[in-house]
């Protein structure tokens, strides 16, 4: 049975800490580990190590690597083996991901198979990572630019979200988080969404219960299907394109942040939704204004129509070649398994792109 109290989810497998300095503390220092390692990237060794260190007060080994989508990478998980094994790391060591999506989804992935598994624990440092990617075990790495096709799913011993971590976030990447925010929305509860589309990231200065409210989201879907058979994948809505204008974007000196991606995504499908006739076409335009009265257009970043098109046949969610993507039908509900075309793909793009 699972349990929710103020300060903490206990999960099936592990447990989601909020605010929760002393239990990290105890935690890492109480356990007879023979290495504590943090993973850290080249932003929150700046931002974030520092509290860290003093909090828990332990002698940490520091791999540093480069911040950024294009790093997510088996080159990189090699440079963080190597180093592990210089530190003496072995399977009784733990390792800390303190960072975003990219040092958490891969510094776990890198745990869970160096000498075929040790401890983790993941401190998202991010709005994206703390009420997306470090709740339910997606681990991995992108693979000639393609998002996540390397990987696995398994749970860190524990999380721990402190949102006063945020406040050192660029705006951009608050805004990335909170696409998540949307999404999580969008699928699950319209009473949700109207709170969160009632919220501006920038003058927003209390995230803790709209944080916890999110991961909560998460948290009930990863528990009923933690490996994605069948309900988990609502959390893909506007992946499916979302994740195909970014691989299409990485190439670029500046790409879109994932988040940003997404955005665009979930207007995307949203207007497949409609083609459809499943989603109305009010709910179409409360979606799309809501979306870019936060985010600055990018028209130039769906451009190259067929390449992201092409993109979208690496979709895990895909079947026998198939495309498959979530869509809504209301506000507040998703649907999975919808099977959609190269063509409806195409409309949606020209959607977005002429707005």
């Amino acid at each position: 049975m699972s349990i929710i109290t103020a300060t903490n989810i206990e999960c099936k497998d592990y447990t989601i800490h909020f605010n929760s300095w002393d239990q990290l503390s105890t935690s890492i220092n109480n356990n007879n580990y023979s290495k504590v390692i943090c993973i850290v990237d080249d932003n929150t060794q700046s931002h974030c190590l520092p509290i860290l260190e003093q909090k828990i007060q332990k002698q940490l080994n520091i791999i540093i690597i480069k911040s950024g989508e294009k790093y997510k990478t088996i080159d990189t998980c090699t440079k963080i083996w190597k180093e592990m094994m210089n530190l003496g790391a072995d399977r009784y060591s733990v390792v800390i991901t303190l960072g975003g999506g990219v040092v958490g989804d891969m510094g776990g992935f890198c745990a869970a198979t160096y000498m075929r598994g040790m401890s983790f624990v993941h401190v998202p440092t991010t709005l994206l990572s703390q009420v997306d990617s470090a709740v339910g075990g997606k681990l991995g790495v992108d693979l000639d630019g393609y998002k996540n096709m390397i990987g696995l799913i398994l749970n860190p011993d524990a999380v721990y979200i402190f949102p006063e971590f945020i406040r050192s976030l660029p705006n951009r990447e608050l805004f990335s988080g909170f696409a998540e925010m949307i999404k999580h929305a969008l699928i699950s509860d319209n009473s949700l969404w109207n709170e969160i589309k009632a919220i501006n990231p920038l003058t927003h200065d209390d995230w803790k219960e709209d944080i916890f409210k999110s991961v909560y989201v998460k948290y009930k879907i990863t528990e009923e299907d933690p490996q994605e058979r069948e309900i988990r994948k609502k959390l893909n809505f506007g992946h499916t394109v979302g994740h195909a204008i970014e691989s299409e974007n990485l190439k670029y000196e500046f790409p879109l942040l994932h988040g940003e991606a997404i955005a665009i995504g979930m207007i995307c499908e949203c207007h497949i939704s409609h083609q459809k006739g499943i989603l109305s076409i009010e709910s179409l335009a409360e979606v799309t204004q809501v979306i870019l009265d936060l985010y600055d257009r990018h028209p130039e970043t769906v451009a190259e129509k067929e390449n992201i098109i092409s993109n979208t046949r690496h979709d895990k969610k895909n079947k026998g070649g198939v495309i498959k993507c979530t869509l809504l039908n209301a506000l507040g509900n998703a649907i999975f398994d919808q099977e959609i075309s190269k063509r409806e793909i195409k409309i949606a793009l020209e959607y977005y792109e002429g707005l």
